[in-house]
């Protein structure tokens, strides 16, 4: 007579034979009731993976119309297998997709791919940002000096890819008669929520590195100096400007210098 199985090792094997088809599960401890154990798992098996797959799918339709359906759902089966969810909400579930998408011999042919993942999940993440309230004027703003910082909206993200990232999530879901040509070049790609939707715009290297430090908490002497080591005409003032036309700056802070440690003695 085998030991009854404690609530959590149960739990535990139900888990693994819901990712795993391989694995026999609890079946002993499953109540039929004119289906056996093992079908009633292999329906709670499909059940799952094309609930998450869709989900997956929702959330990567750029990545799923450049690789087509049989390649992506393999890859979303193996997806869930590595990085099971622990939640029923599924909207952290593709976190890591782009990472494992890395892993895949299959997407040699596609180098780009986990690179538009992330924009697909950023926008997602565009998305379900929290709102702020946009300051409408910046007399306060003191672009002279490095006494301040400049806080940004919640929803602005920022990605900086060596392939023309944008160019090919647009192309997949908007395909033309044209054939597109990747000529090499990468793309610096900001995002960011504008009348409940995602708004995307490619950036120049020095606009890029002057917001990617105001994100960081940068001061404006320091996010200036930043931009300028990529083009030393940038202008502080436009990229400014252009964030605020936007509704993208939420404050305007003193900027603290982070706290040095002393030095211990040893």
């Amino acid at each position: 007579m085998h030991a009854a199985l404690s609530l959590s090792e149960l739990q535990q094997q139900f888990m693994a034979a819901l990712y795993d088809a391989d694995v026999p599960g609890p079946a002993t401890s499953i109540a039929g009731n004119g289906l056996a154990p093992e079908a009633r798992l292999h329906i709670y098996r499909n059940s799952c993976n094309e609930i998450q797959t869709s989900a997956l799918r929702t959330t990567y339709p750029a990545v799923l119309a450049l690789v087509g359906e049989a390649f992506f759902d393999q890859s979303a089966r193996g997806y869930r297998r590595a990085h099971p969810s622990h939640s029923g909400n599924l909207q952290a579930f593709g976190e890591t997709f782009a990472e494992y998408l890395e892993t895949l011999t299959g997407g040699r042919s596609f180098p780009y791919l986990p690179d538009v993942a992330r924009l697909e999940w950023l926008r997602q993440q565009t998305v379900l940002a929290p709102d702020s309230q946009p300051i409408d004027l910046v007399e306060s703003l003191d672009t002279s000096g490095g006494s301040q910082r400049i806080v940004l909206h919640p929803s602005l993200h920022l990605l900086e890819s060596r392939y023309p990232v944008f160019t090919i999530w647009h192309y997949a879901l908007q395909p033309t008669s044209t054939r597109l040509v990747l000529d090499g070049g990468g793309e610096s790609v900001v995002l960011w929520r504008e009348d409940g939707e995602v708004a995307m715009a490619t950036l120049d290297p020095a606009s890029f590195a002057c917001i990617a430090a105001f994100a960081h908490d940068y001061s404006l002497d320091d996010a200036q100096a930043a931009a300028m080591a990529v083009d030393p005409d940038f202008a502080l003032v436009e990229c400014v400007e252009s964030l605020l036309q936007r509704r993208l700056i939420t404050g305007i802070k003193p900027f603290v210098a982070p706290r040095k440690e002393p030095p211990t003695c040893r």
